[in-house]
């Protein structure tokens, strides 16, 4: 093998590993209880990953595109590509123009854990930005890895107080 032959490997699969893991963020893991910790952070992630996504779907050709090929399967598949890319553009830009990125909003920390004073309680409300705030909920944050949480919705009546502390703080929306 020739370096220029490992170098459009290593390109291919690592775009494909791309798609794979962007396709699995936008789909599947839309409904795991995991989320973000920070929101610039997971926009700063959207933004990338729509951004991304088209490039990488041509950057494809580096292993679809062969010699032993006639010129007609490769022209086809080339042409394929980049209208697979610029309808990956189209579609992405439209959901995010459509739908919008919303993002939980603490509301307020109601409890700390008395254990560990990063699991905390919180009352949110869901931000979507320009449209205005949709549904509320009370969830218990507990932090994974280091830019995530888990997502556990409570009903503050039935904790078991003994394991909690009433903070009662202020969240990230500051009311005057």
């Amino acid at each position: 093998m020739t370096a220029l032959t490992i170098i459009r490997q290593t390109i291919f699969w690592l775009t494909i590993a791309f798609i794979v893991s962007t396709v699995f963020a936008l789909t599947v893991g839309q409904s795991l209880p995991i989320e973000f910790r920070n929101n610039k952070v997971q926009s700063d992630y959207y933004y990338f990953v729509f951004t991304a996504l088209p490039f990488s779907v041509i950057l494809t050709l580096f292993g679809t595109i062969r010699k032993k090929y006639s010129k007609a399967k490769n022209w086809t598949i080339g042409v394929l590509t980049v209208l697979s890319a610029g309808l990956c553009f189209f579609i992405l830009v439209s959901v995010m123009f459509s739908i919008g990125f919303g993002a939980w909003t603490n509301e307020a920390i109601l409890y700390r854990n008395k254990t560990d004073k990063n699991i905390s309680i919180n009352q949110q409300i869901f931000d979507v930005g320009a449209l205005g705030y949709g549904g509320h909920r009370t969830a218990q944050l507990t932090p994974f890895l280091k830019y995530f949480q888990t997502i556990k919705q409570v009903d503050t009546t039935k904790i078991d107080k003994t394991q909690w502390i009433f903070v009662n703080e202020e969240g990230d929306i500051h009311y005057p």
